[in-house]
C-alpha cells in the first residue's frame, strides 16, 4: 500500500494553509463602541472605555459612561477551499455565533479622587475551526492490486485558540492638555490544533487495508503584561502614544498526541505494519510576545473627526516553545516519534485610518480600513506537514478590514449598529484527485487549490449607566439631581 503511504504525506501539504488566523495577526480583534466602527484606528482619540485597550492615557479625558458592555457582536465566518479534491471537490465550512470582545466599567477611589480607574474583561483571541472532507471512489488506484479497488479517504483538521485578558487601567492627567495611564493585564492563553486522516481499500479479492494517522498538540500559559501611554491635547488635535510591552510568562505547559497505524493487504506494500503512539503531557513551555509602539492622531474637521493610527510590532527571534521526549515507535523500533514546536515572528507594522461623520444630534456615522499583516514568513513548516519541527504560526496571508456604521445618542445611551469584515485569498498546493477515469493520475504537485476566508462582523453593542445617581456616584460627581 505503497499508494496510501504517499496520500497521507501528499495530503498534509493541503493542511498548511490550517484556517485558523489570529495567532498570527495582532490587529484582528477591535474593542469598544466607536473604536470597532473605525477599525480600532484610535490611539489619538479613544471616547469609550476601549481606552483600556488602545490607549489607557485617555481614560482621564474621554467622556466614557460607568459601564461599557460590547456582547452583542455576531460573526459570520466562512471557509471555503475550491477543487480541494480536484474535478470540483470543494471542502468548506460556516459559522455563526456571538462573539464578546470587551467588557469595562470604571471605579474611583476616594484617597485618589484626581485618578481615574477601570477595569476591562478582552477577548484577544477566540477561534474554533473543524474542517473535513470524505469520499469514495471504485477505481484501479493501486498499481500492485489486480483490478479496482474501493479507495476511500477521511480528513479532519480542528484548531482551537482562545486567550483572554484580565485587565486594570489607572489614567492621570497631568494638566488639562496631557495625560498618562497604564493598563496591565493578565493573559490566559489556550490553543489546541490537531489533524486525524483515515485511508481504507477493498481489494477485488475481498481484502483490506487501513491506514489511520492522528496528531495533535495543545498548551495553556498565563502571564502579565503592560500598555503605557500618553495622551496630548493640542487645540484640534489629540496625539496618543502607547507602547506595550512583551508578556512576563507566570507559568505554563503543554502536551503532545502521536498514532499512527498501518495494516497492508500481504505482498503489496513495502511498508512494514505499523503501530506507532505516544501520548505526552506536562511538558515545559516558553512563551513570548513581542514589543509594540503605536502612534495615534485624531484631527477635529468642524463637527467631523478623522482618526490615523499605526502600530509596529517587534520581531521575535526563533526559539523553543515545547519538545517531546523521543520515543520509539513500539512496531518498527528504528523509527523515533518526536516534536519540536517552535516560534519565529518578523515585525511588522499596520495602520488604520477611520472617518466619524456628524448627522445631527443624536446620529453619527462610521467609515473605516486598516491591515492586518502576518507576522509569519511563507516558508514556515506548519504543524500538519508532518515534520518533527513545526512553527505554531498558521496564516501568512495578510488581512485587510473594514467597517462602517452608525452610533445613537439616546439619553446618555450610546448604542451601535454596524457591520464589519475580514478577508484573505491564499493558493495552496492540491493534495490529491479522486481520479473519475483509468487515465487521471491521483498526484500532480503542480496542481493548486483555492482557500478564501471570509468574516463578517454584526455590530450591536452599548454602553450607558445603570442609575443615574450610582453613576455620580462612581465618577465623584456630587451634584444633585435637578
Amino acid at each position: 500500500m505503497k499508494q496510501i503511504k504517499i496520500l497521507l504525506t501528499v495530503t498534509g501539504f493541503f493542511f498548511t494553509a490550517n484556517l485558523h488566523s489570529q495567532d498570527s495577526h495582532y490587529w484582528t480583534q477591535q474593542y469598544g463602541t466607536k473604536s470597532m466602527l473605525l477599525s480600532g484606528s484610535v490611539i489619538g482619540g479613544v471616547e469609550d472605555l476601549g481606552a483600556v485597550y488602545y490607549n489607557p492615557a485617555r481614560l482621564s479625558v474621554a467622556s466614557g459612561t460607568a459601564f461599557l458592555l460590547s456582547a452583542n457582536v455576531y460573526e459570520l465566518n466562512t471557509i471555503k477551499i475550491d477543487d480541494v479534491f480536484g474535478n470540483s471537490k470543494n471542502a468548506s465550512t460556516t459559522s455563526f455565533r456571538g462573539v464578546p470582545t470587551l467588557a469595562a466599567g470604571t471605579f474611583k477611589i476616594k484617597k485618589l479622587p484626581k485618578h481615574f480607574f477601570a477595569y476591562a474583561f478582552i477577548t484577544r483571541q477566540n477561534s474554533d475551526y473543524n474542517l473535513s472532507y470524505q469520499n469514495e471512489v471504485y477505481q484501479d488506484v493501486i498499481a500492485s492490486l489486480p483490478g479496482n479497488e474501493y479507495f476511500g479517504a477521511a480528513v479532519n483538521i480542528q484548531s482551537s485558540s482562545s486567550q483572554q485578558w484580565t485587565s486594570v487601567c489607572w489614567s492621570y492627567a497631568l494638566s488639562p492638555k496631557f495625560s498618562v495611564g497604564v493598563t496591565t493585564n493578565y493573559s490566559l492563553n489556550k490553543q489546541n490544533k490537531g489533524n486525524t486522516i483515515g485511508l481504507q481499500a477493498l481489494s477485488e479479492s475481498n481484502e483490506v487495508a487501513l491506514y489511520r494517522y492522528t496528531r495533535n498538540y495543545s498548551y495553556s500559559n498565563n502571564g502579565l503584561l503592560w500598555k503605557i501611554g500618553t495622551s496630548a491635547t493640542l487645540k484640534n488635535w489629540l496625539l496618543g502614544l502607547t507602547i506595550t510591552t512583551p508578556l512576563v510568562s507566570l507559568g505554563g505547559n503543554g502536551s503532545y498526541k502521536f498514532e499512527e497505524f498501518f495494516s497492508p493487504i500481504a505482498g503489496t506494500s513495502t511498508f512494514p505494519p505499523t503501530y506507532s503512539t505516544t501520548n505526552q503531557t506536562g511538558l515545559a513551555l516558553k512563551y513570548k510576545s513581542p514589543l509594540s509602539i503605536g502612534f495615534g492622531v485624531t484631527r477635529n474637521i468642524g463637527k467631523n473627526k478623522i482618526h490615523f493610527s499605526a502600530e509596529w510590532f517587534s520581531s521575535i527571534s526563533k526559539y523553543t516553545m515545547m519538545s517531546t521526549a523521543d520515543k520509539l515507535s513500539q512496531s518498527n523500533p528504528q523509527d523515533t516519534i518526536k516534536f519540536t514546536l517552535v516560534d519565529n515572528e518578523k515585525s511588522v507594522l499596520n495602520a488604520g485610518i477611520g472617518a466619524e461623520f456628524y448627522i445631527n444630534k443624536k446620529i453619527s456615522g462610521f467609515a473605516s480600513f486598516c491591515t492586518d499583516f502576518s507576522s509569519i514568513s511563507e516558508d514556515q513548516t506548519r504543524f500538519v506537514e508532518r515534520k518533527p519541527e513545526a512553527g505554531d504560526g498558521t496564516w501568512s496571508s495578510d488581512f485587510y478590514h473594514v467597517g462602517g456604521g452608525f452610533v445613537l445618542n439616546l439619553n446618555g445611551a450610546d448604542i451601535t449598529l454596524g457591520v464589519t469584515h475580514t478577508g484573505a485569498n491564499l493558493t495552496i498546493p492540491r493534495p490529491f484527485n479522486f481520479p473519475d477515469n483509468p487515465s487521471q493520475p491521483i498526484f500532480n504537485t503542480n496542481d493548486v487549490a483555492n482557500a478564501r476566508w471570509d468574516r463578517w462582523r454584526f455590530v450591536f453593542s452599548f454602553s450607558f449607566p445603570f442609575l443615574k445617581n450610582y453613576t455620580k456616584k462612581l465618577t465623584g460627581d456630587k451634584e444633585e439631581d435637578k
